[in-house]
């Protein structure tokens, strides 16, 4: 008899090898990589050109040269200015020593920054895991202060960062989008960009608008499906001497990279201010308000941006308190670098997609705000490092992160059973092609920026539940749960007091889908486990897992001749520890498994199932 033997993952963790990324870089089409070059390529050369002209008539404002050109309207880049940050966003105890026995430091991670200057890369929270990467030569407390949020190692401890064994790659913020490009076509994960566009010097249409960067942005997230971009909101939303802060009531502020779609845009919050006082729930008084013109929900995200201690750049071992959005932006990109090597240790050789990345983070968001869901203020929320951890730890045993992808025309369905009344929590996350700039002059151009347009809905006894969608002419109207979101490449729905039975998750998409499939991310979860059923499986009992316990094989009594797709193997800490494409003769050799309970995870063209057994 033919049997299957799977591929078995050492319990050791690796680092993001060269192998590992690349991996990464084969999930890039080169045709993909030369037009993004190509396009970067031209865009800068036409940029310096009008960089040029509008210095020639205009002069320099405070003795700065544009950034960038669009349109005749100048953009001015500014910066946009640790144990209570990791608390904010409850990640301290996923760090080493924590109840969560995870020990997570972000070893062999590395994260990127773009900012204002040189980091003082020789600063004692830093030891030797920092590289300067261009010709920046001007120490910057700014940039040192950020780096030291996501990655000090804790030698002050009040001042230690969340990856504390990453390392970084540092530049300024001079021709940053080659060097992101570049940096992303290494193989590499993330990066953090604490600045953004001097508003007072922005023309009103800017604001929320689609612009080249935002464009250009997204084309670097479609091109690297792994690199994930992590952006401040910027603080303007009290200065009274805008005439834009004025007329919005500091809404419609974000501008430049903080309108891609694949970029996580964040917010600021006072965050915890002491180990028990918990101020998550306040709005810091800068951070800008979305939204975008076509109404997508940003910010993103909110973190700690208030009063935030970390290193600066006056010596090797001086600290200080910053405020703003950049201080809360490097709070997400260091819970980022430990939520991918969380993922790496249960999933050797692997890391998760970006849209994995941005789903898992807004999926598991604490709510915030006076109105149930999100809004342009707080976004969804901020993130909860327990509960993104406790999501992939429990992946195909109670909860689901699958990367999947959607052909023109099809429609997904899954269904999951839920046994006991508990608050549920549906989203998909894709990174969405970049979509056409939007060059006119038109205020608040409403036309949505997306290009592939996938739905979400799960049904349960005929009643169709849908994802939460903001209004972007009611600021302050509550979110809505009704219809279709047909903006944002980001959906979320949540059932509240989900009476138990079996819940139908369905995926589709409306239009012509470009390139003619879209991968996305599928995450559900609750406050009760979820069980992966499908009517076929669940009212036919003849299908089932045996020996049980095994000893050497398990097999699957499979009567109706089922086409049987994967297999994943899970231990009961939710690490997977065995896994195979293919399963032949409806047999598996379990001999390498250690004694202990295991669940297994079957895929086929009818549906997923896992069932339970245990190996002698």
């Amino acid at each position: 008899m033919k049997k299957l033997l799977l591929f078995l993952f050492p319990i050791v963790a690796i680092a993001q090898n060269n192998e590992e990324r690349a991996f990464i870089l084969k999930q890039s089409l080169p045709s993909e990589i030369n037009a993004l070059k190509a396009e970067l390529k031209f865009d800068s050369i036409r940029n310096i050109s009008l960089v040029n002209d509008y210095v020639k008539s205009h002069g320099l404002f405070r003795g700065l040269r544009p950034e960038r050109v669009e349109n005749g309207v100048p953009f001015y880049y500014q910066t946009d200015n640790n144990v209570y940050s990791v608390q904010s966003l409850n990640a301290t105890n996923l760090l080493p020593g924590g109840t969560s026995q995870l020990g997570l430091t972000g070893s062999g991670i590395n994260v990127a920054i773009w900012d204002g200057g040189k980091v003082r890369n020789t600063h004692v929270e830093f030891g030797n895991r920092v590289t300067i990467s261009d010709g920046a030569a001007t120490l910057s407390t700014h940039a040192t202060h950020v780096l030291g949020t996501i990655i000090a190692s804790g030698v002050n401890p009040l001042r230690k960062g969340f990856a504390t064994q990453s390392t970084a790659y540092t530049y300024d913020f001079s021709s940053d989008m080659s060097e992101i490009e570049a940096y992303a076509g290494l193989g590499f994960l993330m990066s953090n960009h604490s600045y953004g566009n001097i508003a007072s010097q922005l023309a009103e249409e800017t604001f929320g608008q689609y612009t080249t960067q935002s464009r250009q942005a997204d084309l670097i997230h479609a091109t690297y499906p792994y690199y994930q971009m992590v952006k401040s909101a910027g603080n303007d939303r009290n200065d009274t001497t805008l005439d834009h802060v004025v007329n919005y009531g500091g809404y419609d502020l974000l501008s430049g990279l903080s309108t891609a779609k694949n970029i996580l845009t964040i917010g600021a919050v006072n965050g915890f201010t002491s180990a028990t006082t918990n101020e998550n729930n306040t709005l810091a008084s800068f951070s800008n308000f979305g939204p975008p013109d076509d109404g997508r929900v940003k910010p993103d995200l909110v973190g700690k941006g208030v009063d935030v201690n970390s290193s600066i750049s006056v010596s090797d071992n001086a600290y200080s308190m910053l405020s703003g959005t950049s201080m809360s932006a490097p709070s997400i990109t260091g819970l980022i670098a430990l939520l991918q090597k969380h993922f790496n240790n249960l999933n050797p050789g692997l890391y998760m997609r970006s849209s994995s990345v941005r789903g898992l983070l807004c999926h598991t968001a604490q709510d915030l705000g006076d109105n149930v869901g999100p809004d342009y203020s707080f976004g969804y929320g901020i993130p909860d490092g327990i509960e993104a951890a406790n999501l992939i730890s429990n992946r195909g045993n109670g909860t689901l992160m699958d990367e999947l992808l959607l052909n023109q025309g099809d429609t997904y369905s899954q269904n999951v059973q839920v046994n006991t009344t508990g608050n549920l929590v549906f989203s998909i996350s894709w990174t969405d092609p970049a979509g056409t700039v939007n060059n006119t002059a038109d205020n608040d151009n409403r036309s949505p920026r997306l290009v592939n347009n996938l739905d979400i809905k799960v049904v349960k006894d005929g009643v169709t539940y849908y994802p939460w969608k903001l209004n972007p002419d009611g600021y302050f109207d509550p979110a809505t749960n009704n219809s279709d979101n047909d903006v944002d490449n980001f959906e979320k729905i949540e059932i509240p007091n989900a009476t138990p039975g079996i819940y139908t998750i369905q995926v589709n998409h409306k239009g012509t889908l470009s390139g003619g499939s879209q991968r996305y991310s599928l995450l559900a979860s609750g406050t009760v486990p979820l069980t992966l059923s499908n009517t076929l499986f669940a009212s036919d009992n003849t299908f089932f897992v045996y020996p049980n316990p095994a000893s050497t094989e398990i097999h699957f009594n499979n009567p109706k001749e089922l086409t049987l797709n994967s297999v994943n193997i899970y231990d009961i800490t939710g690490k997977l520890v065995a896994h195979s494409s293919s399963i032949v003769n409806n047999t598996v050799d379990v001999s390498a498994l250690q004694s202990g309970m295991y669940m297994v995870k079957i895929s086929s063209e009818n549906g997923i199932f896992v069932r339970k057994f245990s190996k002698k």
